[in-house]
């Protein structure tokens, strides 16, 4: 008999292969999927599920006034069935906030899946629509906001307010029975408009937030505060008042209405309000994301009517407003919508109004706060028309001539706030994390399972304080998921082009302050030997971490546990750019063998990879061509993968189920260069086979 004598090469390859052997597992391949190593993948392509795109803002209040410091939360979700449901809007893809520059402008780079067409700014300013839907251009995604005027809308019929002798007095041009409004409710009697300033709708925010109720210890609620203008005259003096719209974050279409009354004879019932002493202000106020929305935006101004001829008010009056509680119905183009004047009221005087029955308003008369601005003088109101007691739902001021006509000491001022919060950037998104799935054979191709090791990730970077595109902070969260390979394989992360000396602190505890790891005792570092990247390793064995080498998948031997929760926080001083934290890149320590690394396709290694590896056995890796982790044709039909980043979390393959078994779709994006099935890993139709998959643990 003849003996074969094997090469040392065929004896290296004979080990290696040992070395990657998986577990036996139960599931086996059915004959018509197509084999991965049939798929013909264009040279170059990364296997990325993500794409960076372009994020252009530009906004502008009335009066083309630069929205300097407003801010937005950006999402892949469309917010608007959530604006009034925090819990269920957290749910939603955030991926970054930002906050607008002097200029009214930010731009930026954004990490987005690549099947995102559309991306939604969720304002968190006032006095702008509350969300704005961008589609996705040649250029990425622009937004350019610049509300305009016409003093005069398109006019319907007329309306008649008040007592006809009320009115046949009036002999100005704004008389309370010309005025009219659009089948929305827009007012056609809008005067020149009172521009706002950025720093007004600020300073206001910051007294009222949004969905925050009210505490009574602000003492804004406090009963001896003015809700209504006492008009402090001579006699023969007159004056002259305005009302200019801020915002509306109610999605009633409320009517705002003002009455005028003798100071020394205050109303103590609603009857008790002459008919011809009321008028309406803004006929349907409502917020942006309403259907038949008013048109109303910040500055919008209306002249108030008063008794004398010309429409001013004299000596000895106060004037009070009132709020009809969705009572405002649009109609078709050409007709007036109407009010419905029989619904529920409430009055600036809270002595006028029923106590409220419900949620935080239970028991509460006071439906309206004020404020005064000493930077612009003027006083503004601000509206609970629901149950939350935020009194933030809408939202107006006042303006008058003469100045001294209204006196302001005994309304609460509103504070000047220097910025406190911060903007962050998330992937794949603020809570929410990523699947990273290895193979962990290279140089060699081996079943394409993806299921060596599976980790759950998220990032999140705190943007810097003086550079809007630079990170000063980073989050890690790493949640080791599954392992189904014989290998005691470590992972590890690397921040790129970023050096050591930059790093001023890596701790344990997350932005928070909280200790998230399973351990709480594991620390980390900065590896050593590096000098253009921050590399941490985040643990040296994935089957000594989770106590055996089968562990959440299926076949013999498979065991199930709780997942392992890896988190720290990296500070850089100075601060990174941006698209180096969009460049961040895990990898895959292999068979405990510090020096093979497995990366994400074209993601370089780091100087500790050993080189030598690339081009060997199944690698086509060039650091001369940039290529890395990608195959050859030796044994496929060339640039397979060995790593995969999808941006949310996902079922990963049984162990012996290839990719191309367990996700149909996979085959056509790769093949397509990403130009079809760009959500292949998504729960949609036809995406997933499930008896091929193994959903995540917790």
């Amino acid at each position: 008999m003849k003996l074969r004598i094997l090469s040392p090469v065929l004896i290296s390859a004979v080990l290696f292969s040992v070395g990657c052997k998986k577990q036996d597992h139960e599931d086996v391949e059915t004959s018509n999927e197509v084999n991965f190593r049939e798929m013909k993948v264009a040279e170059g392509f990364d296997y990325s599920t993500t794409s960076l795109q372009n994020l252009n803002v530009h906004v502008e209040l009335l009066g083309k006034i630069p929205y300097q410091g407003a801010e937005f939360d950006v999402y892949l979700d469309n917010p608007d069935s959530y604006l009034d449901q925090p819990a269920e809007l957290s749910k939603l893809r955030n991926i970054r906030s930002i906050r607008l520059n002097e200029k009214g402008e930010y731009s930026t780079e954004l990490r987005v899946p690549g099947d995102i067409n559309k991306i939604y700014l969720l304002s968190k300013s006032i006095g702008i629509p509350e969300y704005f839907e961008l589609a996705k251009s040649a250029q990425g995604f622009e937004l350019v906001y610049s509300p305009s005027q016409s003093v005069k809308k398109t006019a319907s019929t007329g309306f008649q307010f008040g007592t006809n002798a009320v009115q046949a007095s009036l002999t100005g041009s704004q008389t309370l029975a010309t005025r009219s409004w659009s089948n929305v409710g827009f007012p056609d009697y809008l005067t020149d408009p009172v521009y706002v300033n950025p720093s007004f709708l600020q300073r206001f925010k910051a007294a009222l937030p949004k969905g925050v109720p009210v505490p009574e210890s602000s003492g804004y609620l406090n009963s001896a505060i003015p809700r209504d203008i006492v008009l402090d005259l001579k006699a023969g003096q007159t004056a002259n008042v305005s009302i200019t719209f801020m915002f509306a974050n109610s999605s009633n279409k409320n009517t705002l209405g003002y009455y005028w009354y003798p100071s020394n004879n205050k109303p103590a019932t609603p009857s008790a309000i002459p008919a011809g002493n009321r008028g309406y202000i803004f006929p349907s106020t409502s917020r942006t994301a309403t259907t038949n929305y008013s048109g109303l935006v910040a500055g919008n101004t209306v002249e108030l009517v008063g008794p004398n001829a010309d429409g001013s008010f004299p000596p000895n009056t106060s004037i009070g407003f009132y709020l009809i509680a969705n009572s405002f119905t649009p109609t078709a183009v050409g007709t007036p919508g109407t009010i419905n004047t029989t619904r529920t009221t409430y009055y600036s005087n809270y002595n006028l109004n029923t106590a409220g029955s419900t949620g935080y308003m239970a028991g509460k008369k006071e439906r309206m706060v004020t404020l005064y601005d000493e930077a612009t003088n003027k006083i503004v109101w601000s509206i609970e028309d629901g149950t939350d007691g935020d009194y933030s739902d809408i939202a107006f001021f006042a303006s008058w001539n003469p100045n001294e006509a209204v006196p302001v000491d005994e309304y609460p001022k509103l504070p000047t706030v220097p910025r406190t919060d911060s903007d962050y950037v998330f992937y794949p998104a603020k809570n929410l994390k990523g699947t990273l799935l290895f193979e962990d054979c290279w140089p060699r191709l081996a079943d394409f399972d993806m299921n060596d090791m599976v980790v759950n990730h998220n990032y999140t970077g705190l943007i810097d304080q003086t550079e809007a595109n630079k990170i000063s902070e980073v989050n890690f969260t790493f949640d080791l998921a599954s392992i189904s390979a014989q290998q005691n394989n470590g992972f590890a992360v690397m921040i790129p082009n970023a050096t050591p000396g930059q790093v001023a602190i890596v701790t344990n505890l997350n932005f928070d302050g909280d200790n998230v790891n399973s351990n709480q005792a594991t620390t980390y570092s900065v590896e050593t030997g590096h000098t253009n990247d921050v590399v941490i390793k985040v643990f040296d064995g994935a089957t000594s971490v989770l106590g055996g080498n089968n562990v959440n998948n299926t076949g013999t031997g498979s065991t199930t546990r709780p997942v392992e929760t890896f988190s720290f926080t990296v500070k850089f001083n100075p601060a990174i750019p941006l698209a180096d934290f969009n460049k961040i890149s895990p990898f895959l320590i292999a068979r405990g063998n510090r020096n093979v690394e497995i990366h994400l396709s074209n993601r370089r290694p780091s100087v500790k990879a050993n080189k030598a590896l690339f081009g060997t056995e199944d690698d086509n890796s060039s650091v001369a061509a940039s290529r890395y982790y990608l195959s050859n044709t030796r044994n496929s039909a060339g640039n397979i993968t060995w790593a995969i980043d999808v941006p949310e979390k996902i079922p990963y393959p049984k162990s012996g189920q290839s990719m191309t078994a367990a996700y149909p779709n996979f085959v056509s994006w790769a093949t397509s260069g990403a130009t079809t099935n760009l959500g292949w890993y998504t729960n949609g139709a036809g995406n997933r086979l499930m008896d091929k998959l193994v959903n995540p643990p917790n």
